[in-house]
């Protein structure tokens, strides 16, 4: 199972008032097959000093993705200022992709944010098992 990332992201412009208030993610299915689990965390990050950061779920799903090429697309709040969202995918170890993601915060007036927006290469694989 290979699990990914969009890292980290901050959501407060200079004068702290939120920059997104939602992000639309996109999974698509590539392969031929069913894929199920598709397991999506959204955690909200705070400093917790020396002892680094801490990552608090404040959103999950899990689903299935029919095929070929099915889409689900997810509206996931970002009412926090640090966020960070995890997708895993049934793939086996090794395997390099079933899946195509990609996010993009929206504003108060579903605008997308443009610092906000990840195409499938921007999202970083974490772990595979």
């Amino acid at each position: 199972m290979a699990i990914y990332t969009i890292g980290a992201v901050s959501n407060l412009d200079p004068d702290l008032a939120l920059i997104s208030t939602f992000v639309q993610l996109r999974i698509t299915n590539t392969t031929a097959a069913r894929l199920e689990p598709i397991v999506v965390n959204a955690y909200s990050i705070t400093d917790a000093g020396p002892e680094g950061l801490v990552e608090t779920l404040y959103f999950t799903t899990t689903f299935g993705i029919a095929a070929p090429r099915g889409v689900v697309t997810l509206v996931i709040p970002t009412t926090v200022a640090n966020y960070t969202i995890t997708v895993s995918s049934p793939g086996a170890a090794g395997f390099v992709s079933d899946i195509s993601l990609y996010a993009a915060g929206r504003d108060v007036n579903g605008f997308i944010v443009p610092e906000q927006t990840f195409p499938f290469g921007d999202w970083k694989a974490i772990t595979t098992v």
